[in-house]
């Protein structure tokens, strides 16, 4: 009966070792060629935690199968730091400005300041919230998300406006500072639309040189109250099939959509002795192909000075249920800039948290 018992927590332990292995793979294969390893890179840290509790589960049964799940975990240990880091640096001892040869990137997307449900509409307090983390953090370059255009009744923009932000530009063809925009404290040399309203990148000067800061939002994954009840009761082991394909359905789409995007970002993310910041919302986790893409070129903030798991999207779906934590919201830069601090900020007037980096020149 042991033996029986012991083949069937083996073979159990295989699939939970080839699941893990397969949801690392999402940035080798693209979603196109295979979307399974895409789907499978959402439960990269749940089948990480599987893996180590088999190999504890083993030890306690003395069996040598423990080094079976250690030996995945070792193989694609390089996946942890994208996901939890230990020590990091959240601030440093003078503020960021050009005269200290330091720039604080603030990346946020702000909800149009509707709280974490969606529910209230653009508050007024939550501006409010916002313009004292803004006072507080004092970055040089803010890049937004989903910032509200209408119903803004406190005039935000001239509000930052006054706290030193002259320089303001959108992904708007028209110019009109909503959805995607980008405020800066340093001038504006030049903008350049990447993919419609969704993606561009702004030249700014600073310190004599000229650095170029992408924002971006990918495609959103436009899930309806049945499709967050259906991912919250997945997450918590309950499972419908029926009622959960238009869900796979959606994931399916929006995850081959971003790698649609990736064709189009990756021609302008030219790095070669240019200094680069792309920050955002990347709608998708760092086991995804367009982050995995992504910082094949660049250098990921989180990674150098990041600390715990700074999950970064928060959002409520349903009265009773909330999506799974994830690290969504990124600051990457070229290898000519590091990260000397990053922080993520706890905020309730939005579905995500504000993510704060402070970049320096590399000397050469």
């Amino acid at each position: 009966m042991k033996k029986i018992l012991k083949s069937i927590l083996l073979a159990l332990n295989i699939v939970a070792i080839l699941l893990f292995l397969g949801s690392t793979m999402a940035g080798i294969v693209p979603p196109s060629r295979f979307i399974g390893f895409s789907l499978l890179s959402y439960g990269y840290l749940y089948l990480l935690v599987l893996n180590l509790f088999f190999a504890l589960l083993w030890l306690l049964l003395s069996s040598k199968w423990f080094l079976l799940p250690i030996a995945a975990i070792v193989v694609r240990l390089g996946f942890v730091p994208l996901f939890f880091q230990v020590g990091g640096t959240d601030s440093v001892e003078n503020k960021a400005g050009e005269g200290q040869g330091l720039l604080k990137v603030l990346s946020f997307n702000v909800h149009c300041f509707s709280g974490r449900d969606f529910r209230s509409g653009v508050s007024d307090s939550n501006m409010v919230s916002f313009v004292d983390i803004v006072e507080a953090e004092c970055p040089d370059v803010l890049v937004m998300q989903e910032y509200a255009g209408r119903g803004d009744t406190l005039h935000l923009t001239e509000s930052l406006e006054r706290m030193g932000y002259h320089h303001r530009t959108s992904g708007n063809e028209s110019g009109t500072l909503s959805s995607n925009v980008l405020f800066s404290k340093l001038p504006i040399v030049a903008v350049e639309r990447v993919d419609g309203s969704s993606k561009f990148y702004a030249d700014l000067m600073w310190g004599g040189d000229t650095v170029r800061v992408y924002n971006i939002h990918l495609d959103s994954y436009q899930l309806d109250e049945s499709d967050k009840k259906q991912i919250h009761d997945l997450s918590h082991g309950n499972v419908d099939s029926t009622t959960g394909r238009g869900t796979l359905r959606k994931f399916r789409e929006t995850i081959l959509m971003h790698e649609q995007e990736w064709a189009v970002l990756s021609d302008y993310l030219d790095t070669r002795n240019r200094l680069t910041v792309v920050a955002g919302d990347f709608n998708d986790t760092p086991a995804s192909y367009f982050y995995q893409q992504c910082h094949k070129r660049l250098v990921d903030s989180y990674c150098e000075v990041g600390q715990g798991f700074s999950a970064t999207y928060h959002g409520i779906f349903t009265r009773n249920a909330s999506f799974p934590a994830f690290r969504i919201d990124m600051v990457l830069h070229t290898d000519d800039l590091e990260a000397v601090a990053y922080r993520r900020i706890k905020s309730e007037i939005s579905d995500h948290h504000p993510v704060a980096v402070t970049l320096k020149k590399v000397a050469k």
